[in-house]
């Protein structure tokens, strides 16, 4: 049997969700402590409480981030899944007063410090996805670690000043971080019939939900033209990867990917799935479908890997933005997971003008992938059947496929 060897990093992978909420309550214990005469009992409610935060805060979060996909998903918009945050967090700030109110001697809590507090914690949720849909961390360890922040930063503010002018600072941070969705909302209602609008997904593989979305903004949005990058290797992927949270092994063309020993539970490693054609598989596969759909003198693949591994889309969007100096970018999504991520992308870019797409039919990428057929271009049907049989494709472009478990190559 194989000794499984932990280093101190990868057992914090593996239990990063239970660390990041067994400290939610570490501050909020030691100042509950300092207030008290008799120090058993809030040590003893505090050791309650982090046990609670270990078995339940991550679903808790879990169940967060379901309900904030659900409403994207139905409505293509920001703000009312931000909004609903707030309720999830009424209940965790009640829970640091109760243990600061128990040694402190607090009789109530005044609504303006209430409505604060609820700001400020809903600010440091803000902040915390930001930083994740920039590629620094995961959604789900950014956010339980932004409630375990905020649950200090309660505790502080209950006791000293300076606590509340952080909170006052994190209240700030909810208040643009509301004001920033509620415009990109209206930017995707409002905008010029002019432009060119740019498309960034996976594309794993093309669809003809893609060529529809396609089609429509050209027409309704009278685009010059429409810009289209996949992924490369999402950084997700890549970072776990790295870390050994993930393994990855090759299929009928595909990649996929299985957690590993090292993964953390609670986090979510494929929100888009686990099997991946290569990213020049992906790339043929669109230039194909939108010459099948006709679209070719309006709508052109982007090639940069280059500048997607140095900086995401966010570098892709600037290349574009910099090659169409003065005119509106309209940038086109889904209200799938991935669409609304990259929803994030285009508003923290800068002006761009969202074009949400709520899907309203039932094709499936996921689905495609494991078998469904009469959902894609003529070319891209031709090629999902090669695969399957195992065998070589060549593309129009005179790109091969070879049908093999290595990562497939250019040949000539």
């Amino acid at each position: 049997m194989n000794r499984i060897n932990l280093t101190p990093y990868k057992l914090f992978l593996r239990r990063k969700s239970q660390i990041y909420s067994a400290i939610a309550f570490i501050v909020p214990v030691i100042i509950s402590a300092l207030g008290s005469a008799n120090l058993l009992f809030p040590m003893l409610l505090g050791a309650l409480a982090i046990i609670a935060c270990m078995l339940l805060l991550p679903k808790y979060v879990a169940l967060l981030v379901r309900i904030e996909d659900v409403i994207n998903h139905r409505l293509a918009r920001l703000t009312p899944s931000r909004l609903v945050r707030i309720g999830f967090h009424i209940p965790w700030v009640f829970a640091v007063y109760l243990l600061i109110a128990s040694s402190w001697r607090i009789n109530h809590l005044e609504p303006y410090m209430l409505l604060m507090l609820l700001a400020a914690s809903n600010g440091l949720h803000g902040v915390a996805v930001s930083l994740a849909y920039r590629g620094h961390g995961d959604r789900m360890g950014n956010i339980l670690l932004a409630f375990s922040l905020s649950a200090w930063l309660a505790a502080v503010s209950f006791i000293s000043p300076y606590g509340l002018y952080a909170a006052a600072l994190a209240a700030a941070a909810f208040a643009v971080h509301i004001a920033t969705g509620m415009l990109s909302d209206l930017r995707a209602i409002f905008y010029p019939k002019a432009g060119v609008g740019v498309f960034f997904g996976t594309f794993n593989p093309v669809h003809n939900t893609h060529l529809r979305i396609m089609k429509e903004a050209l027409d309704i949005r009278r685009l010059h033209k429409i810009y289209v990058h996949p992924t490369t290797v999402p950084k997700l992927h890549r970072t776990a990867l790295e870390s050994g949270e993930i393994a990855m092994t090759y299929q009928a063309g595909m990649r996929i990917y299985k957690k590993t020993h090292l993964a953390d539970s609670s986090k979510n490693y494929f929100p888009t799935g686990n099997k991946f054609y290569e990213y020049e598989v992906r790339k043929e596969l669109l230039k194909a479908g939108i010459r099948d759909a006709g679209l070719q003198d309006r709508v052109e693949v982007l090639d940069l890997p280059h500048i997607y591994d140095e900086a995401g889309f966010f570098g892709v969007l600037r290349y574009i933005k910099q090659k169409n100096k003065g005119m509106p970018i309209h940038g086109l999504h889904g209200s799938d997971t991935g669409g609304i991520w990259v929803r994030h992308i285009f508003d923290a870019s800068g002006w761009v003008y969202p074009c949400p797409i709520i899907r309203s039919d039932n094709i499936s990428a996921t689905a495609i992938r494991e078998g469904a057929v009469g959902y894609t271009p003529a070319t891209v049907e031709n090629f999902l059947a090669a695969a399957r049989a195992d065998k070589d494709f060549v593309f129009p472009s005179g790109y091969v496929f070879k049908n093999s478990r290595t990562p497939s190559n250019k040949i000539g």
